[in-house]
């Protein structure tokens, strides 16, 4: 189980913090995406950056979370996720290595 998956509130569309305000990014192409999020058991894709460090997820281009400093929130929460370490997001709760950052 990944973080996201267990944030309160995380499976509500539309509920909370900021998700007003990015209701409607629409998924830019693969190929012009600058910066990415790839998960770090497998290497996959998971979000990449819509503009600043604002995250959208891959597979539906659905907002995801945000960067504020060190800490990569939940858009739907406003809860941490993960804490960054040079390129790698770690767990909040367990301090495994979770995501890592890719730029293209």
């Amino acid at each position: 189980m990944f973080p996201w998956d267990r944030v309160a509130g995380h499976g509500s569309a539309g509920k909370g913090g900021h998700m007003t305000q990015f209701a409607n990014i629409a998924g830019a192409p693969a190929g012009s995406r600058t910066r990415t999020l790839c998960r770090f058991e497998d290497g996959e894709e998971f979000a990449y950056v819509v503009r600043g460090t604002e995250y959208v997820r891959s597979a539906d281009h659905t907002p995801w979370a945000f960067q504020r400093g060190e800490a990569l929130v939940s858009i739907r929460s406003g809860n941490p996720i993960a804490y960054r370490r040079g390129k790698v997001f770690y767990d909040v709760v367990t301090d495994e290595p979770l995501l890592y950052e890719r730029a293209h």
